[in-house]
């Protein structure tokens, strides 16, 4: 037998448990599908920007048409001339604004694109890690047991151990997601909270003061537009889920209010209409929130503590029946080998920030406008029977039901096996030897995108 680094295979066995709790692999090929569809995203805002951009353009040559000689002798007085450039500039402004927001969108996918390439990277190389982990101890549990298992236990154990571990990174990466989106919507909703009081507190700036006006709308306009980023980067970031609250629909309605917003403001009546457009989508982006912080409390925490505590017991009885094993197979040279259950705790995997979209700052805003600044209230929470009813488990996790029958039916095929024929059972561990291999690549930094 070739020599064998126990204690080295000791702490790779430890190095292996800390990346998987850390979901190493399936965060890994979580980033690089959210990369996918950001570069997608980007490429489409893009198009949509530069045809905003041809808008403006077009509008422009109207208005400034309308404002040469020979097309002014055409109107027969100056209040229709005065009709048709009003109509004219409304439609310059609002290609303008759409102009500003699609730049916006696009500067904000942009940003999360160049971070996510970033975390990308990084976690591709924790990946390769774990890759070479997975190699160095099937080596040195091949050279110890002569490219076989040390036992059908062993067998069975990381078969049970491989479907657990699977169940819960998955619910874990569900966490992960929806904390993430989480994060997006708080913001989401502190903005559209302080884009309504911004917008409310136009009323009290003298209507003389047309620069401190169109200041406060901005910043109204700026919160808003941001809000909507925000909003729409935590549903991409749960793509598969249907948001009860601030659907796409909603979000584009918003966005086009944004478009009209000087217009807006220069009466009572729109004002007060774009308002309600305004705080309906906050109160409900606040609903949204509430929903959240069911689901992942209710049920996503709760499961994943589930998951953990049945797969700790699992991984335990393998790492056990390997020490045995082991030491039953080298004798005096196991004497080194010894395992501490305190290194195999879970850590908790921390939600990574995600690139959250801020409303640029203006000039001008602050006390001299008499604009209050502080925190805008929060709308009252719906009562809990009221909320919208939480995903479905295969939404949230996949299907893991599909994941335990083929656990059961793999058990049942090798206690079949074990019963009735002994050399069969032989040739059984060998295929399950090679798919331990093929199951050490589930995902590597090669994948393409």
């Amino acid at each position: 037998m070739e020599d064998v680094d126990v204690k080295r295979f000791a702490e790779v066995m430890k190095q292996i448990h800390e990346h998987e709790a850390k979901n190493t692999s399936k965060n890994f090929q979580l980033k690089k599908d959210q990369l996918n569809d950001l570069t997608k995203t980007v490429t489409q805002l893009e198009e949509h920007h530069k045809k905003a951009t041809d808008k403006v353009a077009k509008e422009k040559a109207d208005v400034d048409k309308l404002k040469e000689p020979s097309t002014r002798d055409f109107f027969k007085d100056q209040k229709s001339f005065d009709d048709k450039m009003s109509v004219e500039m409304e439609e310059y402004l609002e290609a303008v604004s759409e102009q500003e927001i699609a730049k916006k969108q696009l500067d904000g996918v942009t940003q999360q694109k160049k971070q996510l390439e970033q975390e990308v990277a990084q976690v591709g190389q924790q990946m390769e890690v774990l890759m070479k982990l997975y190699e160095e101890q099937d080596s040195i549990l091949d050279k110890i047991f002569n490219g076989e298992y040390g036992s059908d236990l062993e067998n069975k154990l990381e078969a049970e151990c491989d479907n657990l571990l699977e169940k819960k990174e998955r619910i874990a990466v569900a966490k992960y997601k929806w904390t993430n989106a989480r994060i997006l919507l708080d913001h989401a909703v502190k903005q559209l909270g302080m884009a309504c009081q911004k917008w409310m507190s136009l009323k009290e700036i003298p209507t003389t003061n047309c620069q401190g006006k169109y200041t406060v709308a901005t910043e109204s306009r700026n919160n808003i537009i941001a809000a909507a980023q925000n909003i729409t980067s935590a549903q991409r970031y749960l793509n598969n889920i249907k948001f009860p609250y601030c659907e796409q629909a909603e979000i584009a309605t918003l966005n086009r209010a944004c478009q009209n917003l000087y217009i807006d403001m220069q009466t009572n009546e729109r004002h007060q209409h774009a308002y309600q457009c305004f705080n309906t989508t906050y109160r409900r982006a606040a609903a949204l929130m509430q929903w959240f912080d069911s689901v992942i409390n209710n049920t996503i925490t709760k499961d994943l503590e589930k998951s953990k505590k049945e797969l700790k017991p699992t991984e335990k009885a393998l790492r056990a029946e390997r020490l045995r094993l082991i030491k039953e197979k080298l004798g005096s040279e196991a004497d080194g080998l010894t395992l501490q259950e305190s290194d195999f705790n879970d850590d908790e995997m921390e939600p990574e920030l995600m690139a959250v979209a801020e409303p640029d700052k203006t000039e001008g805003t602050g006390n001299n406008l008499g604009v209050d600044d502080m925190a805008p209230r929060q709308p009252t929470p719906m009562p809990l029977n009221q909320l919208a009813p939480p995903p479905s488990q295969d939404q949230l996790f996949g299907n893991i039901e599909q994941l335990k029958q083929q656990h059961e039916k793999e058990m049942a095929e090798f206690e079949k096996a074990q019963e009735t024929n002994k050399a069969r059972m032989e040739q059984g561990l060998q295929e399950k030897l090679a798919a331990r291999r093929n199951r050490r690549a589930r995902v590597t930094p090669e994948t393409e995108n």
